[in-house]
């Protein structure tokens, strides 16, 4: 293939449909590169509570800067380094640790500055910022940082690397369709991801308000009419048993789904020729592994040997939501430090307060609902995240 069908993209705008082929520029001839010299002795009592904002890449979500987040630091600060002073239309991307994360100046509309872990790129006219922008969330520059990543312990950008960035680019009006196009659903995709988080930080109140505290014997927030008390037990009193899962390696076939971390973490379904040994209600937990602790509930299966299945008594929709309002209870103060294990005495010590079964049953199915909305917001996040990245393989060459 020649070089000239390489630099045609697979999907173009129609206006732009037979239009010139894509030019493969270097960085440094259209674009100021800076980054802050060191910190010249900043120190960290000298941080303000007003000020010009200082970014650094802890600041930066998806594009998106949190300037309720942001340092600030004094004018004379500010002032002593005039050549990374922000501006609309520059972008700025982490150069240290965490490589890339970029971020889009627009609508600045006080002093701002990035600190010594930060870059800036400012473009010449003939390159529009919202097309770069995208070019960095591209293959183009995961590349680069690929590279660089896997050729260093301490990952670093330099200047040098910037300025010899190679990407291939389209004439100013073609850039800005582009950009503007991916903008839109780049905003679609904070959209969304607003209403996933929004999901969450409600299903946390609710943990929060519909189940006692170490301190109390009833929660803060009750359906009506119920007034029972919740009574304390261990968990080995509200389960009917428990088993350990077997090694995949023995069973082969394809009779049922094998439950392993890796599927119930969302990965790949295998099947074994084995019985189903789990079903719905049961609850599990990882026992085994960097995530010992992690509990799921909701699958049916054979169980895979680095987990260990309760079957409740009565409600395993409510057995596992406490369990997942716990679960950092669980990882500090059931698990071995160095090599991560379930203790063996989990079942024995863990304190479990319960309340009437009707009461179990209300919570449990009215958290599968927040857990199904929430499921529904990460799937047309997922999908529209889908969506961005088979556009940018194809609108980019």
């Amino acid at each position: 293939m020649s070089e000239s069908k390489k630099l045609i993209p697979k999907r173009r705008f129609k206006e732009f449909e037979g239009a010139q082929m894509w030019e493969k520029l270097r960085l440094g001839d259209h674009a100021i590169i800076k980054g802050r010299l060191g910190w010249k002795s900043l120190k960290q009592e000298e941080y303000v509570d007003q000020g010009p904002s200082m970014i650094a890449g802890k600041h930066i979500t998806e594009g998106i800067i949190n300037w309720n987040k942001v340092d600030h630091i004094p004018q004379w600060r500010y002032d002593e380094s005039p050549e990374i002073m922000l501006k609309n239309g520059d972008i700025i991307f982490s150069k240290d640790g965490s490589l890339g994360n970029p971020a889009l100046i627009t609508n600045l509309n006080s002093l701002a500055t990035i600190n010594s872990t930060m870059m800036l790129v400012r473009l010449k006219k003939n390159i529009s910022s919202i097309f770069f922008y995208q070019i960095m969330l591209s293959s183009q520059f995961k590349n680069l940082i690929r590279l660089k990543v896997s050729g260093s312990s301490i990952p670093h950008l330099f200047q040098a690397d910037m300025t010899e960035f190679k990407f291939n680019t389209p004439e100013v009006n073609e850039q800005i369709q582009i950009g503007e196009f991916l903008k839109k659903l780049d905003n679609l995709i904070n959209t969304q991801q607003k209403k996933l988080e929004k999901a969450k930080t409600l299903k946390s109140a609710y943990l929060t308000e519909m189940f006692p505290d170490d301190n109390e014997s009833n929660p803060k927030r009750r359906f009506k009419g119920i007034k029972e008390d919740w009574v304390p037990y261990k968990l080995k009193d509200v389960i009917e048993s428990e088993f350990k899962g077997k090694t995949k390696a023995i069973m082969l076939g394809n009779k049922s789904i094998y439950l392993d971390a890796n599927y119930l973490n969302g990965g790949e379904i295998s099947y074994v020729n084995a019985s189903k040994d789990v079903n719905f209600n049961d609850v599990l937990i990882l026992w085994d592994g960097s995530l010992a602790g992690t509990v799921y509930h909701g699958f049916e299966g054979s169980l895979g040997s680095t987990l260990k299945a309760y079957r409740p008594k009565e409600s395993g929709q409510f057995l596992y939501q406490y369990l997942k309002k716990n679960q950092q209870k669980i990882f500090d103060n059931y698990r071995t430090p160095n090599i991560p294990h379930v203790v063996k005495t989990f079942t024995e010590e863990f304190l479990v307060v319960n309340p009437h079964i009707k009461e179990q049953t209300k919570i449990g199915n009215f958290f599968k609902l927040l857990d199904n909305k929430i499921a529904l917001e990460q799937k047309k996040l997922d999908k529209l995240k889908h969506i961005k990245q088979a556009y940018l393989n194809e609108m980019f060459v």
